[in-house]
């Protein structure tokens, strides 16, 4: 019994689900025929939860994602947003930040952060008084008439987030936006972004293919199969109910637990295993 079931089988208040993924699948027409990605996939986040997914490459990750944006619609099941399923127009109550920083060169750092703010039509005074605050809260206020160029990676990454959280939309869709940044930047981008989430009270959904940052932030990981994706697994994480920096909770005894777990869990282990007995 998982940690959801637990707490409804002892009546403890679970927070409300924000995001409803009820079995959804996913199928593609190719040259070669129907592929399917994404297998009677169910999940839930509630709200105010740091929720990751992880899975080997081509399990239907980001095709996921797109589905619970509105981008893609599902080929069976439903998402459920508030309540709400998922449909044209509907994506604009969430925000969604990808893997590239996808900054544009010839603005500013200052107007890339606004350029949401923008096409929502927001006053160009207000737009600019809520961008700088953001600036200042990731400590790049000296930077804002700069451009992108004349940034490091990791701050690039930080506009980007700045940019998706300025909207103010309530729930977050983050697809690997930390994957090409080193190892240093990587774990400080993440306590930045726990801190920012904590304190906007954001619901986040979050996929990586790194078992250390899932664990590391996460209230509760997925583990999806590989493609066709669909849930091996739900882990319950939550080492940072207490307030730890992801940096200290890989410290922590229970994260070699939940990494172990995680990771005997990736069918890329029984592959390799197959590998080797060959």
């Amino acid at each position: 019994m998982n940690a959801e079931n637990k707490s409804e089988a002892l009546g403890l208040a679970e927070p409300r689900a924000r995001v409803e993924v009820k079995s959804v699948s996913k199928s593609f027409a190719t040259k070669e025929g129907t592929v399917q990605a994404l297998r009677h996939i169910d999940l839930v986040a509630r709200d105010q939860e740091f929720t990751c997914i992880v899975g080997p490459s081509g399990c239907g990750k980001s095709t996921l994602f797109n589905i619970i944006a509105g981008l893609l619609d599902p080929t069976s099941g439903e998402v459920l947003v508030d309540g709400t399923p998922v449909q044209a127009g509907i994506a604009g109550r969430m925000g969604y930040m990808q893997q590239k920083d996808l900054l544009i060169p010839w603005r500013t750092i200052l107007q890339n952060v606004t350029i949401g703010l923008e096409i929502q039509r927001q006053p160009p005074v207000e737009a600019r008084e809520k961008a700088i605050a953001y600036l200042k809260l990731f400590g790049l206020e000296k930077y804002r008439d700069s451009y992108p160029a004349a940034l490091s990676g990791g701050m690039r990454q930080r506009v980007a987030l700045m940019r998706t959280l300025v909207m103010g939309q309530d729930i977050i869709l983050m697809d690997e936006p930390f994957q090409s940044l080193d190892y240093p930047t990587r774990v400080a981008l993440e306590a930045d972004l726990l801190e920012m989430v904590r304190e906007l009270k954001r619901t986040v959904l979050f996929i990586t293919h790194d078992i250390e940052e899932a664990v590391s932030i996460a209230d509760k990981v997925y583990i999806l199969s590989k493609g066709p994706g669909t849930v091996r697994d739900l882990r319950t994480i939550r080492l940072n109910m207490k307030r730890e920096s992801p940096i200290d909770a890989r410290k922590n005894p229970e994260f070699h637990v939940h990494y172990a777990a995680i990771w005997n869990q990736l069918e890329v282990v029984t592959d390799l295993r197959k590998e080797r007995a060959q």
